[in-house]
């Protein structure tokens, strides 16, 4: 029987890649601001891409527990980048995190300056490349979730 080694694996392989790709990701925003970190630039560009979310709906996305996202939250609200405001959904009160005047400013100047960067990642691969992985990782994602009943709360 052959042996199968965890470092010669798809998943080993995912997680390698995903760790370059976000200390690659951190580098590069500590060239360009010092005034948030990466999960709190991730945090903001959530919320700015999907605005009404609750605390416990912007975890999940985020793949962190709702305390830890809270942290960040709170960070970028005392930065003066965000405001919560409490809203109603479905006869409960929840609050929300939204984008402040200056957040949104922080926000484009940060991507403006990444787009070269990403885009130059993005020419590396096809288009059509980067759809199918991107769905892929998205549809593997999903069902080690569903199988192993991971939920980040």
């Amino acid at each position: 029987m052959e042996k199968t080694f965890y470092i010669e694996s798809f998943p080993y392989e995912i997680e390698l890649t995903a760790r370059i790709c976000h200390e690659n990701a951190k580098r590069l925003l500590e060239t360009l601001t010092n005034e948030i970190s990466l999960e709190e630039f991730s945090i903001l560009d959530t919320i700015i891409a999907r605005p009404g979310l609750s605390q416990a709906d912007l975890a999940r996305l985020v793949l962190k527990g709702k305390a830890h996202t809270g942290r960040f939250i709170m960070s970028l609200e005392e930065k003066g980048f965000v405001e919560r405001h409490v809203k109603e959904r479905d006869g409960k009160l929840i609050k929300i995190a939204v984008v402040t005047e200056s957040g949104k400013n922080l926000y484009d100047n940060i991507v403006g300056k990444m787009k070269p960067v990403i885009d130059q990642y993005e020419s590396m691969i096809s288009e059509v490349d980067i759809d199918k992985m991107i769905q892929g990782l998205r549809d593997f994602r999903e069902k080690i979730e569903k199988i192993n009943k991971i939920v980040f709360e």
